[in-house]
């Protein structure tokens, strides 16, 4: 069994805010990661979701591979 597979089985000690709210800090959250910047525990919610809905993952790579090929076609 992966971590992942175990986590999702026993929790995380962070609630899962859903889907809705996961979705109003995606924008911040991969801006964050997306220039190398630290993530703050304002994110550990958010983070918990991402490790148990396939859908908002996905999403988020989504955004994060779009922000990273703006960043690579502004530096040229």
């Amino acid at each position: 069994m992966k971590d992942l597979d175990l986590q999702r089985i026993l929790g995380s000690e962070h609630s899962d805010p859903g889907c809705d709210e996961a979705g109003e800090l995606m924008d911040a959250y991969c801006e964050l990661v997306a220039r190398g910047d630290p993530v703050s525990d304002q994110f550990d919610a958010f983070v918990t979701h991402m490790r148990n809905c396939d859908a908002c993952r996905e999403d988020m790579e989504g955004l994060l591979a779009m922000l990273r090929d703006e960043e690579k076609s502004r530096q040229g």
